[in-house]
């Protein structure tokens, strides 16, 4: 039922009315991930507009589901518009919103040319625009230049991001480099995260190190069985628990594990009860919990930083005190990894080979996944604070005269 409500909602038919609440904020979140990051300005803007109003919409269904799971009891999700002419006009004219806030790089120019239109300000949080994003959208200047510049305001997550707006002609009063919000409710969270369920769950009460391999991208999938296999040649205790970013590499990863015949099973499974863990491989086929399994970690290794992605959430095992292991494409967390070699908090590794050495160095010393958790937190705890000024500045763009 909730996905046929998505799909109708993606092309402007929304059943559900809107909840009466001034002033009325769309807020708008790509996938899971934005989802997370956002709800710490949720919560900030609840505390300090306590009668908003306020809708999310939600790109992905993944996201979608989540949302609704999550944060139901402070806005009200529904799926955004197709950038066409009937959806983009029925959303706008459905929401009626009073601000409209979209967050990390949500560009339609459909919608905004509509918002435009009915004289509704827009703002960006936690926003990213990388070399290449910026590089191809400078191939179409008609379009993207009046998008960008018709922001009332845009607060981005680092100067490179800021550099790349201000080359489109963006007044430079309109941009600001605080952040991102995501960081601002990671310690809080690990109050809410049921960590020794998850050890129950998973037959594990502190048998043996536990290896993470989280948001895995493309070869990455295999790359990190491929370093636990070599870790267990020696240590028959370990219990391996790996996140593709994307469930669809769940498959060529039991084909993989299949052909070099180590034992798996899919956390879904553990999950509905039909299997007990008895195998050292899990694969976590589920979207939403790699956060909390981050607890569990003792060797931890965040993806989308061997291959050239750029890198994914590096601070999340942070927020549990524990260090974390990543690649050199470190290009869209270039402040959070900053940061966390400044604390002696991460590890770079050239390539995943030089991955297995170090774990194998750290678990024969027991060395790496012991230690204080100050450190990590420290970096964390300075990353903070986002959220605060991001509703300073909702509440400018909602009363400019003021």
């Amino acid at each position: 039922m909730r996905d046929r409500e998505f799909w109708l909602g993606r092309f402007g038919c929304y059943r559900r009315p809107v909840t009466r609440g001034a002033p009325r904020l769309w807020l708008h979140a790509s996938s899971v991930g934005e989802v997370t990051g956002a709800m710490a300005t949720v919560l900030e803007i609840r505390r300090r507009l306590p009668h908003s109003n306020l809708v999310l919409t939600v790109s992905t269904p993944q996201g979608f589901r989540f949302a609704r799971t999550q944060l139901r009891q402070w806005v009200q999700v529904y799926a955004p518009p197709l950038d066409l002419p009937w959806p983009v006009w029925s959303a706008v004219s459905h929401f009626r919103p009073d601000l409209f806030v979209g967050f990390e790089s949500e560009f339609w120019p459909l919608l905004f040319w509509m918002l435009r239109r009915r004289d509704i300000p827009t703002l960006l949080l936690n926003g990213r625009l990388s070399d290449r994003s910026a590089r191809t959208y400078h191939r179409f200047p008609t379009l993207f230049q009046p998008l960008f510049r018709h922001f009332t305001g845009l607060a981005m997550n680092s100067e490179a991001d800021a550099r790349n707006i201000l080359s489109f002609g963006v007044s430079a009063d309109r941009v600001r480099v605080l952040g991102s919000s995501k960081y601002d409710t990671l310690e809080v969270r690990t109050g809410f995260a049921p960590s020794r369920d998850w050890r129950n769950l998973l037959g594990w009460d502190h048998a043996g190190p536990v290896v993470i391999g989280g948001s895995l991208r493309r070869r990455e999938c295999i790359w990190l069985l491929d370093v636990f296999a070599a870790l267990a040649e020696t240590r028959a205790d370990l219990l391996g628990l790996f996140v593709p970013r994307h469930l669809h590499r769940i498959e060529e990863m039991t084909r993989h594990l299949t052909t070099r015949s180590i034992g798996f099973q899919l956390l879904s499974r553990l999950i509905d009860g039909t299997e007990v863990r008895r195998e050292p491989v899990v694969l976590v086929d589920r979207i939403g919990v790699l956060f909390e399994l981050y607890a569990l970690g003792d060797l931890i290794f965040c993806g989308g930083t061997l291959e050239p992605i750029g890198g994914h959430n590096i601070v999340e095992p942070a927020a549990w005190g524990k260090r974390v292991v990543y690649g050199p494409h470190v290009e869209k967390v270039a402040r959070e990894h900053e940061l966390l070699q400044r604390h002696q908090a991460s590890v770079m590794v050239s390539d995943w080979r030089q991955l297995i050495r170090l774990w194998q160095d750290q678990l024969s010393s027991q060395v790496g996944h012991t230690g204080t958790a100050e450190a990590p937190l420290g970096a964390l705890r300075e990353l903070g604070g986002v959220a605060q000024a991001q509703v300073d500045l909702i509440l400018e763009a909602l009363h400019p005269d003021e």
